[in-house]
């Protein structure tokens, strides 16, 4: 199978490109994602370390590993629908062959483990994107709305002080400053959304 994937740089017209924004909404629907994989993951491995030395730990072990991967799959075709791209998701064990060899393939299968680290992949880019998410936007709005309301209470913090917005021409000049923040999140947000599509080709690629 072919992956269509674009190239990791943006392109210098990204803020014009509709492709961009289907990326933003893509890191917009994980960030909640993430932290939903997260917990998911966290609270299914800890039940199934607690019921480890119980008759119902293999069991939990065994459901734990098909959750997995459904929400690995189900996560390569939200992947594969927002951003365009044809990565191949992981397989579920073949049951044509008896349930042992289903179950072996399951606990010692590249796509289960590989599904596993891609969900906890994941978990990292939904906090990665909603800090750059919410950094972004909210820099740039507040720069974007000081010529309406600047004056000698607004001040904009910088790495050596602070800088007193209190005239026109400083409130625009920070205006400029937050359509450039704008823009620079942009740029972010498409690479992060081409790395995201690459990472996605790459894990699930199917073996020569």
């Amino acid at each position: 199978m072919t992956t269509e994937t674009p190239g990791l740089l943006p392109a210098i017209d990204a803020p014009l490109d509709t492709d961009t924004y289907r990326r933003l909404a893509y890191l917009l629907v994980t960030v909640p994602l993430g932290f939903c994989y997260f917990l998911v993951l966290t609270v299914t491995v800890s039940t199934t370390l607690g019921l480890a030395v119980t008759l119902a730990g293999p069991i939990a072990f065994v459901v734990t590993l098909l959750m997995v991967l459904a929400l690995s799959r189900a996560d390569l075709w939200l992947t594969n629908a927002v951003l365009g791209t044809n990565a191949p998701g992981p397989r579920f064990p073949d049951t044509d062959d008896g349930a042992v060899d289903a179950f072996t393939e399951l606990v010692l299968g590249r796509d289960t483990w590989v599904g596993g680290l891609y969900l906890v992949w994941r978990s990292l880019l939904g906090l990665i994107a909603f800090v750059l998410l919410t950094v972004g936007a909210a820099v740039s709005l507040d720069l974007l709305l000081a010529p309406l309301g600047y004056g000698d209470a607004l001040v904009v913090y910088y790495g050596y002080g602070v800088v007193a917005v209190d005239t026109l021409p400083r409130a625009v000049a920070a205006a400029a400053g937050g359509v450039g923040v704008a823009l620079v999140t942009l740029f972010a947000v498409d690479l992060l959304g081409r790395f995201s599509a690459l990472v996605a080709a790459a894990t699930f690629a199917e073996e020569n």
